[in-house]
């Protein structure tokens, strides 16, 4: 039987999901109000949630450095990397005929530099241009599901897994982030390639307690997912609130003039020379 074209672009892309362990994921949600965000969205011109939850999340990169690493293979077991730059990578839809299946992480870099409305702008350029040099790693990425058998494909594809520098090339840094909001589903619970995902579920009305009133306002579940090897459930609900909390209260400084300061990493076991921790 012969394997179409398409089928071997869904078979050596999905061969990625061998990487995943969800046993070691933890999921948290929370619901939050999105009045001050719309408004906030209003004043600098339309901006996409999905912008502002970017943004968001850099901002909890730089203030909590721990929720910035990753697990690796070292010489002697796994090694724990830190990530100096929010370099946060990004789900883009692309129609690719006959691999719906098929989805581009476009990685953003250095994003605690950026304001939500650069992230949107640069969003906007990818989603429209297929001129732009954006897409050459796309273009890339679609030569070798197309033209590689799947069984060379998926090494081709896990070798980031294994180095460093190339995962930061080529899949970024810590955070991952992605939605179904715009299917119109509420939220979701799944484990991704990257140590970290932020999330948000469908924008829209529901019932909301204010002042010991139940009244109608427009929310959105936020969702972050997390290695729980990386951090423990404290440490996670710290750098998880704050992520709400800008959303929430639209935190303007933030998100849009942004300079957050560099936090010092309090761990003796940082190896400064290598940019990785002690194996683990």
């Amino acid at each position: 039987m012969k394997v179409s074209n398409a089928s071997q672009m869904s078979q050596s892309f999905w061969s990625m999901n061998e990487e995943m362990n969800p046993r070691n994921k933890v999921t948290f949600v929370r619901e939050i109000d999105v009045t001050k965000l719309d408004k906030l969205r209003e004043k600098f011109g339309k901006l996409s949630y999905t912008s502002l939850i970017t943004k968001a999340a850099a901002c909890v990169l730089k203030e909590f450095p721990y929720a910035n690493r990753a697990i690796m293979p070292g010489l002697f077991g796994q090694r724990l990397v830190q990530f100096e730059n929010a370099d946060i990578t990004v789900a883009v839809e692309k129609n690719v005929p006959d691999a719906e299946a098929v989805v581009y992480a476009h990685i953003l870099r250095d994003v605690q530099s950026m304001s939500s409305a650069d992230i949107y702008r640069e969003m906007q350029k990818l989603v429209d241009s297929n001129s732009s040099e954006k897409i050459q790693r796309w273009l890339m990425f679609l030569k070798i599901l197309k033209n590689i058998p799947t069984i060379i494909a998926k090494r081709i594809l896990r070798v980031p897994r294994y180095f460093a520098s190339e995962w930061v090339k080529h899949r970024g840094g810590a955070c991952f982030i992605n939605s179904p909001a715009k299917h119109g589903i509420d939220l979701l619970v799944a484990d991704m390639l990257w140590p970290l995902t932020f999330s948000f579920g469908w924008v829209r009305e529901r019932p909301w307690v204010v002042e010991n009133q139940v009244v109608v306002r427009k929310t959105v579940p936020l969702i972050m997912i997390f290695d729980r090897r990386i951090m423990q459930g404290a440490l996670a609900g710290k750098a998880f609130n704050r992520f709400c909390n800008l959303l929430e209260n639209a935190d303007e400084l933030a998100l849009m003039n942004e300079i957050i300061p560099d936090m010092t990493i309090d761990e003796q076991s940082i190896d400064s020379t290598t940019n990785t921790l002690s194996t683990i």
